[in-house]
């Protein structure tokens, strides 16, 4: 067994093992093995285990034994949690009508984990430096990815494109690396540790390049889409927008014409392009119809497919085809209804996050700072990403909505004391809203 597998295997029982008492460790813990995926990095030296099964399993039990005491949430974390289980819900109300019973329970048996998993994560991050550990463990897990992607294509000269990664396709691997490329581009752009500034820099110089390897044009659109909103938000400060300057410059460098060429292609016009990308709006149009001749319920989770080829207009020699569309994945499968939940559960945090940027964000602590910027910038770059391949059953974009409902209960109930609120380890200085709320509070 390598080094590196006796480290794994060491990190996870004193991960299940802390869980037991500290429930926000397994929390972290399990999203960190999610992210990292080692059953796939050390597939040839680790045991066949369900390792995150076990770290669930534990970080369940350890919030049972702590008297299932839950974050103080926000209302709009609140209703983005309804919007979630509602959406859930009604993923099990359509599937007993299921046109494809199989992959419907395929999808509710891998929706109902993310869902357990990414509340209790919301529920036991408590604290500014729990939520500093979670984001550094997503940073760490994603940037370990992005290294053996790179890695491999430079000395082993394989085409990574058609080569899978965690058990995933080149399109669905890239979009599952959007969300964490937001927390890397906050922590490069917001940190002021310059030892952190350099490990979130190399993180993301290393996930921006392997999407260029893995040639995903959706995703190098949305993470285009996450910089540009990244740019907009970020702190207006010399150390930020030279890194800035110099991702620029870095990209341009790596970006050879290769994936010029591929990027390019997906902006031609409508009797130039490839048969990929004209498949693709075709199925969002097959995706719309189905949708609106099945809207309360759709035709079953993950089971839209199917009627793919009765509504595609065109040739289409197979008898079913997947949507490559999150919205219409949901959509058809489960109906408006559902869909309307799902995207609450995604932008109700991003609102509020949007809303406090507009009013504060010149008092922010640095900590706030980093967990607002990744709201911001990576909510919409995974949702533009995912417009060209789905990433329903993907758990990185529901660990950073996780992550930015948490972070919103931190920052508004950090500065009331101690008797009204969960204890808290933070020692971040008060913004002048936070002694606001807490001259309130104490005055009546």
């Amino acid at each position: 067994m390598s080094l590196g597998a006796l480290a794994v295997i060491a990190l996870w029982v004193a991960l299940i093992i802390s869980a037991l008492s500290r429930p926000w460790v397994g929390a972290t813990g399990y999203a960190f093995f999610v992210v990292l995926c080692p059953q796939w990095n050390w597939r040839w030296a680790l045991p066949d285990l369900d390792y995150q099964k076990f770290l669930a399993v534990s970080t369940l039990l350890g919030f049972l034994m702590s008297g299932l005491r839950p974050q103080q949430l926000t209302k709009a974390g609140r209703y983005a949690c309804f919007g979630l289980v509602g959406y859930l819900l009604l993923c099990y109300i359509s599937s007993p009508q299921s046109i494809n019973p199989g992959k419907t329970a395929s999808y509710l048996d891998i929706s109902w984990k993310i869902v357990l998993m990414v509340l209790l994560l919301i529920f036991t991050l408590r604290t500014t430096r729990q939520l500093t550990w979670f984001i550094a463990a997503m940073v760490v897990a994603q940037g370990w990815n992005a290294f053996n992607v790179n890695e491999l294509y430079y000395q082993s000269g394989v085409n990574v494109r058609y080569f899978s990664w965690n058990f995933l396709d080149n399109n669905t691997y890239s979009i599952s690396t959007v969300p964490i490329m937001a927390m890397s581009f906050a922590v490069m752009v917001a940190a002021r540790k310059r030892w952190m500034v350099i490990v979130a820099g190399v993180a993301f110089l290393l996930q921006m390049h392997q999407l260029m390897i893995l040639e995903s044009r959706g995703t190098m659109i949305g993470a285009l889409f996450l910089c540009a909103l990244g740019f907009y938000f970020m702190p207006r400060t010399q150390q930020s927008l030279g890194l800035a300057a110099a991702g620029v410059v870095a990209g341009g460098i790596l970006a050879g014409p290769s994936v010029v060429e591929e990027f390019t292609s997906s902006f031609e016009s409508s009797d130039q392009l490839d048969s990929s990308a004209e498949s693709r709006f075709e199925l969002w149009r097959a995706g719309g119809r189905i949708t609106a001749d099945y809207p309360l319920l759709g035709v079953g989770p993950w089971a839209g497919e199917v009627y793919v080829p009765r509504y595609y207009h065109g040739r289409l020699d197979r008898d079913r085809k997947a949507l490559h569309n999150l919205f219409f994945e949901v959509a058809t499968g489960a109906g408006l209804p559902a869909a309307a939940m799902y995207l609450a559960f995604f932008f109700l945090p991003w609102m509020e996050h949007y809303r406090i940027w507009r009013r504060e964000r010149n008092g922010f602590p640095e900590w706030f700072t980093v967990a607002n910027l990744a709201t911001l910038a990576g909510i919409p770059g995974y949702w533009v990403a995912s417009m060209f391949s789905s990433g329903a059953l993907i758990e990185p974009p529901y660990l950073l909505v996780g992550g930015a409902i948490s972070s919103m209960a931190i920052y508004r109930y950090a500065g009331l004391p101690v008797e009204v609120v969960q204890p808290t380890e933070s020692t971040v200085t008060p913004s002048l809203e936070f002694r606001r709320r807490f001259e309130m509070n104490v005055n009546t």
